[in-house]
């Protein structure tokens, strides 16, 4: 019984050399990525995002301030920014906050950089004016009408207005150019013997600084 052991062994053996036959070496196990590769290097990109007043310097809080990598940071309080992780490289940064005109700066990173950046408020101007209708009494103020602009009345736009008991209202923040408005009122509809309405019902005031813009309603024929 021992020499059939014996026997089966040295076969086992056979083919097990059989099988390395060709192989001259046995490779090592790769190194880890980081051994093989060292980390990049990278710096951080910091500093103050302000405006000119009338006293001087003053931060800005919440002004987004964007790498060309698309990395970004927001700023604090105090209009201090910190962006980390960039390679040394030139690159452009772009800050934005709304009622700013944005602000670019092009730089070449081969450290830790410091890059303050003052951005310049966007002029804009007061839209107001009377919503009336007319009656045989005359031009007659209307109350509680609604104006509704897209791009005026605050640095991110989108802002209703309501008129008091003259009929008056009044937009602030409104940039020069057109600014098309819904103007709404329960029973009534732009006057429009023009074609001043546009295809969903808005009319377009235009704005060279502070304007006034007054709208005509009348009132809706009653439905046959």
């Amino acid at each position: 019984m021992d020499t059939t052991i014996r026997l089966s062994t040295l076969l086992s053996l056979t083919v097990l050399l059989s099988a390395c036959e060709g192989r001259t070496s046995i490779s090592p196990s790769r190194p880890p990525a980081d051994v093989m590769t060292p980390p990049s290097v990278t710096y951080t990109l910091s500093g103050v995002v302000t405006e000119m007043t009338p006293i001087g310097p003053a931060p800005i809080e919440g002004a987004k301030v964007v790498d060309a990598s698309g990395r970004s940071a927001a700023t604090d309080c105090d209009g201090s920014y910190s962006i980390a992780g960039l390679p040394a490289s030139s690159r452009m940064i772009s800050v934005t906050k709304g009622g700013f005109l944005t602000g670019t700066r092009t730089i070449t990173m081969t450290g830790d950089t410091e890059l303050d950046i003052r951005l310049e408020r966007i002029e804009t101007y007061v839209l107001s004016g009377v919503v009336f209708e007319i009656t045989d009494a005359g031009r007659v103020p209307l109350e509680g009408v609604e104006l509704y602009c897209d791009s005026c009345g605050s640095p991110d736009g989108h802002t209703y207005v309501r008129t008091n008991g003259d009929g008056f209202y009044s937009l602030e923040w409104t940039a020069n150019g057109v600014h098309p408005l819904f103007v709404t009122k329960a029973g009534y509809e732009i006057f429009d013997p023009n074609g001043a309405r546009d295809a969903i019902g808005r009319i377009s005031a235009t704005v060279r600084g502070d304007t006034v813009f007054d709208v005509q309603l009348v009132r809706r024929s009653p439905a046959p």
